[in-house]
């Protein structure tokens, strides 16, 4: 079923409701092959950019003409920096013209049946919409786009690549100035890193199970000390016995 938002427009002698459905009723156009990536990505950003003036989101609608609710855009991954994340939630949807900016960044994720659009009229209508920074991700590392990974900045109204780093083993990454985060192609999957904390940003699973390892280390933890405690109340004991049979044998 197809949600819609209505958003009144304004004339000189009436108002018109438009609305702009929420969704097209269709799941990722490869849905099992992109869906395991597109979790990962969005839930680490997301966790990642935890602040109400940044909007993280991605397989959402982005309209960018008031009042033609046809002309719409629906990247993999995108983030968009000083702008209200509480009124993109109350939409479901990123209408441009009320959040006042296109997004920053945007990702997509090659698959068999984008890998075309993705490098042609989504790259085009991206840059006219003056999104300043686009990624491209191939799981399969250059089946759908020819390329692992790629990103491209935003100069002069055309998109430039920006410099990439390729492994022996295959591996791509790059820095991207707008996340200000590093991406990598490591084994078909896109790993993130902050060059400033030097460290790998962690999806969903990878946090709970650092936390379990966490809460493992603190029981074995308490354990140790408290055998280490009832040791040392035996020893004590001990030796207060030692010190009562001493007495004894003296006389005392």
């Amino acid at each position: 079923m197809v949600i819609k938002n209505t958003v009144p427009v304004a004339d000189t002698s009436t108002t018109t409701e438009i609305f702009y459905p929420e969704t097209d009723g269709m799941p990722l156009a490869d849905g099992e092959y992109q869906l395991q990536h597109f979790m990962d990505i969005i839930s680490i950003l997301k966790f990642f950019f935890n602040r109400p003036d940044i909007v993280v989101s991605g397989n959402t609608f982005i309209y960018y003409v008031e009042g033609n609710p046809r002309l719409w855009v629906s990247p993999d991954c995108y983030v968009a920096f000083s702008v209200s994340e509480e009124l993109m939630l109350s939409n479901n949807m990123y209408l441009l013209w009320e959040m006042g900016k296109a997004p920053d960044f945007v990702l997509e994720i090659g698959s068999p049946s984008t890998g075309r659009n993705d490098l042609g009229n989504k790259r085009d209508l991206y840059a006219s919409l003056g999104i300043g920074e686009y990624w491209m991700f191939d799981p399969s590392g250059g089946e759908h786009y020819g390329f692992a990974l790629r990103g491209e900045r935003l100069v002069d109204g055309e998109y430039r690549r920006l410099d990439m780093n390729i492994e022996p083993d295959g591996g791509a990454w790059g820095y991207s100035p707008a996340l200000n985060l590093e991406l990598h192609w490591v084994d078909g999957r896109l790993r993130i890193y902050d060059p400033e904390e030097g460290r790998w940003l962690q999806n969903m699973e990878e946090t709970a199970e650092e936390a379990e390892r966490e809460r493992a280390a603190r029981e074995s933890a308490e354990t140790l000390a408290e055998r280490e405690r009832a040791a040392r109340e035996s020893a004590e004991a001990r030796l207060v016995e030692m010190e009562a049979e001493l007495r004894r044998l003296r006389g005392e």
